[in-house]
């Protein structure tokens, strides 16, 4: 009996210490003038998305809407870390842009980066070494499912964007499996430099990047190279992601759709089947930016303060370490910045429209996505070779739910259309 009663007081008082610590941890922002939301003693504002009950970055575009109208930021807890969320366009440009060097790496994966084929690219290096690989990578690029899905995937996701810190506690084995991925990278590498084949593609730009002299920053050599691949892989699925919900919404406007095929009609009977057809399809463009405003397919930013940093015209101070957050799904479809925010309208992106700077699915500033013209392209080709020759209907009128398991923006039961051919 004395040791069950011990055992009570004892777990009594760890449950009220817990409780104190808490409590003083979740007032962070508050001590410090800032406005934030009521919290959960274990997970603090990010309960749902812990749990995989949300996705995460749709979860932050929920906090982003729970703040005051007009409030600049909000000041928000992954479980006790205290986070930032900016919701001023302002303060946006001021830290994304003029304030750079302070914020120019970003949060996840933490200082030892573990997530290799994620992290250690463009994605997520930190300086100096991310500034000397953009400028080998960029030209890359302007001239496998599993890997973004399941449940492993969707555990990394939550620990590499949100809390790194576990990353560098357990390590990889939190993360993805990409054996698959790597051997038949390595193979391609392989035959290529034996054969001597050159396709000008991005195996051959690795290959170039090899054998130039190297940076002691960043060296392209072993599994460097490799983890180059994530930023190709992504890529095409950012288009993909674009393309099926871009689809999706034209499916929903039938008017839309039309002028949109009329437009591309038009082009390719002026051009032919070319680049410059491709570039001429304007209103396409507009149904595209339209559909990544409502569906951004990466749609949480994110930064890591540097230095302390005191947010100009207030005494708040960011200090050292602090996890900066912009969501795309809150400001996208903030109704202080777009007129009917929830509708889909391409008529925002006109020539004679200005477009407002709360605007950013390519991310803003130096750190913006270097694949976005790339990325464009190939939505525009997937799109127009499907709506030359279909009219795209739509199976069901109930809205999609988000796959609370993917790396980017994805519908969890997928996105289901009728291609109805069009006759000549």
């Amino acid at each position: 009996m004395a040791v069950i009663l011990t055992s009570l007081v004892l777990i009594s008082g760890i449950a009220i210490l817990f409780r104190y610590y808490a409590r003083y941890k979740l007032n962070y922002w508050k001590r410090r003038g800032v406005e934030s939301l009521p919290t959960d003693l274990i997970f603090g504002n990010f309960k749902n998305a812990a749990l995989f009950k949300t996705a995460p970055g749709w979860h932050l575009g929920e906090l982003h809407n729970a703040a005051i109208t007009n409030s600049p930021m909000l000041g928000f807890y992954i479980f006790h870390k205290p986070c930032i969320l900016l919701r001023d366009l302002k303060l946006i440009k001021q830290i994304m842009v003029r304030d750079f060097e302070n914020f120019s790496d970003r949060h996840f994966a933490g200082s030892q980066q573990k997530d290799s084929i994620g992290m250690k690219n463009l994605f997520g290096l930190k300086n100096p070494a991310w500034k000397y690989v953009r400028s080998k990578i960029t030209p890359t690029l302007t001239k496998v499912s599993q890997f973004y899905h399941g449940i492993k995937r969707m555990i990394a996701l939550v620990a590499v964007f949100f809390t790194p810190e576990i990353v560098e506690l357990f390590g990889t084995r939190v993360l993805f499996n990409s054996n698959f991925i790597e051997k038949v990278f390595w193979k391609s590498m392989e035959t290529r430099e034996k054969t001597g084949i050159k396709r000008g593609d991005f195996i051959d730009s690795l290959i170039k990047l090899k054998n130039e002299p190297q940076n002691p920053d960043y060296k392209f050599e072993g599994e460097n190279l490799f983890y180059q691949s994530g930023t190709f892989f992504s890529g095409f699925e950012s288009s993909s992601t674009t393309s099926s919900f871009t689809l999706m919404e034209l499916a929903k406007h039938s008017d839309f759709q039309q002028k949109a095929r009329e437009d591309i009609n038009a082009s390719i009977e002026k051009h032919g089947l070319t680049y410059e057809a491709f570039n001429d399809m304007k209103y396409l463009d507009q149904c595209i930016a339209e559909g990544i405003r409502l569906h951004p397919p990466v749609s949480t930013i994110d930064r890591y303060t540097r230095n302390d940093y005191q947010i100009p015209g207030t005494d708040i101070v960011l200090e050292k370490g602090t996890a900066v957050y912009i969501s795309l799904y809150g400001l996208q479809q903030d109704p202080r910045f777009f007129e009917n925010s929830l509708d889909f309208n391409p008529e925002r992106f006109n020539s004679e429209t200005n477009v407002s700077d709360a605007y950013i699915p390519f991310g803003v500033g130096p750190r913006m996505c270097i694949g976005m013209k790339v990325g464009q392209l190939h939505a525009k080709v997937v799109i127009t070779m499907i709506l030359r020759r279909y009219e795209v209907i739509q199976l069901s009128k109930d809205e999609i739910t988000l796959d609370n398991r993917s790396t980017f923006t994805a519908a969890a039961d997928g996105i289901n259309l009728q291609f109805k051919e069009i006759k000549s």
